[in-house]
């Protein structure tokens, strides 16, 4: 890692972690400062953010896909994103911030343990398909988390008869906004789960000659894809709603998270497949 992209990661992390606890505040003290300051440091974080995507880009010399430090980057700047373009729609979705901005810190802190070494793009990575793949993997995983937020806020309010919740609860929406925003930001990140497949069962042809072929990270990322499916289908098919709707959605995102990161903890083999490619691939 680079003296610059230190610079500006320290600043992301400290940003993103000072607009967390933010929001956090405004939650518990209602302080119209306080989700100003929040939203301040949001966006100062995220730009931060981008120049530590855009100085590793132009320090190795290619998109930052190679290493979990990397996609961790990437995946919070996305995070964050989604969220500040949800925040000017919906003005009560500062609160989910806390939880999406606490997950762009810590995903960016777990990146960094792992490892920042830069490493050289072999053959298999060197695919435009492989760019489509991850941007639209890690753009599905933000409005994923933004759903669950969404969803952990319908669950706390939940538990309230209407009218009689604490104050702080009385600043977000009703539960029918908070769940049917939920299912739209999922929605959202299951059309681009999809692209995700798509386009990464046509890098798997390019590399292997063949579309799918069953590895843990292809069968961990269809799981996750159809549970979403399924999500979907009872929601807009069966109708269903509250409290259950809204636990299968963050069991989803358990499926996710599987799919994104643990598969790799367990199977780094899968990976390593990938580096013993030697052929150009387009």
């Amino acid at each position: 890692m680079s003296q610059p992209e230190m610079y500006f990661f320290w600043i992301t992390v400290s940003c993103y972690i000072i607009a967390a606890f933010s929001y956090l505040y405004r939650f518990y003290s209602g302080s119209a400062r306080a989700d100003a300051v929040g939203t301040r440091l949001a966006v100062a974080g995220g730009i931060a953010n981008f120049l530590v995507i855009a100085i590793r880009t132009l320090s190795t010399g290619h998109l930052p896909v190679r290493t979990l430090y990397e996609l961790n980057i990437v995946v919070a700047f996305l995070a964050v994103l989604v969220f500040l373009l949800a925040r000017r729609r919906f003005s009560w979705v500062s609160l989910p911030g806390i939880i999406s901005v606490s997950f762009a810190f810590l995903v960016m802190g777990w990146g960094y343990a792992d490892s920042t070494e830069a490493l050289p793009l072999t053959p298999a990575y060197r695919s435009r398909w492989l760019a489509v793949h991850v941007l639209f993997a890690l753009t599905s995983t933000a409005c994923y988390v933004l759903g669950a937020a969404a969803g952990i806020f319908f669950l706390l309010k939940d538990r309230f008869a209407p009218g009689a919740e604490p104050e702080r609860y009385r600043m977000l929406p009703e539960k029918e906004i908070l769940e049917e925003s939920g299912v739209r930001f999922i929605l959202l990140g299951f059309i681009a789960g999809t692209i995700m497949i798509i386009s990464g069962s046509i890098w798997a042809k390019l590399l292997w000659g063949k579309y799918w072929g069953w590895d843990p990270v292809e069968t961990w990322s269809l799981v996750s894809w159809l549970i979403y499916g399924i999500f979907l289908h009872l929601r807009f098919t069966h109708g269903w709603r509250g409290r259950k709707l809204v636990w299968l959605g963050l069991g989803c995102l358990v499926t996710n998270i599987i799919s994104f990161w643990a598969v790799g903890l367990v199977t780094p083999d899968t990976y390593h497949t990938l580096d013993q490619i030697t052929r150009p691939i387009e």
